[in-house]
């Protein structure tokens, strides 16, 4: 008989197991939501980084085109391709001064210095260091801002006359 009281006593969660049991919900959801909010900052983060490796790659393929295009129509191998700071568009065939402006993405997907795009944050500078006769190198630099917070990524190549 006094098992039975026992257990009458006992039927249901006191209200100190139910604060327990909602705190320990809350901790969990409020935890599983830090997790997604960081996993989507990492996420465009990772999407921002690739695209300036990208860019910056492109960078340096712009002013190879430039001396392979000396090359063909004949003329000096290093030919508008002086010491400084410039900024190039993916058709470039010169090589413009250095402004600061950020890129635009236009509606084909190609970034650019034409404003008729969307403003991006990305913003690219070529250096140029002619560093003999015979040789150049090119850092390409690509700054941009996520979330107050400047990044970068840079690629140096050196080319060579060796035609």
């Amino acid at each position: 008989m006094e098992l039975g009281k026992l257990n009458k006593n006992n039927n249901g969660f006191t209200l100190l197991e139910t604060i327990v049991a909602v705190g320990l919900i809350v901790v969990g959801l409020i935890s599983a939501l830090a997790l997604i909010t960081t996993s989507l900052f990492y996420v465009s983060n990772i999407q921002d980084r690739l695209m300036a490796a990208n860019l910056t790659a492109e960078g340096i393929e712009v002013v190879r085109n430039i001396r392979d295009n000396n090359w063909l129509q004949s003329k000096v191998w290093n030919n508008g391709l002086a010491d400084g700071d410039y900024q190039v568009a993916y058709d470039s065939t010169i090589l413009s001064s250095f402004s600061g402006s950020p890129l635009f993405l236009d509606s084909n997907g190609i970034y650019n210095y034409i404003s008729s795009g969307a403003a991006t944050s990305y913003v690219r500078k070529i250096s140029i260091l002619n560093l003999s006769n015979y040789e150049i190198q090119i850092i390409a630099f690509v700054t941009w801002q996520r979330r107050g917070i400047t990044y970068s990524n840079s690629v140096e190549e050196h080319l060579f006359n060796w035609k």
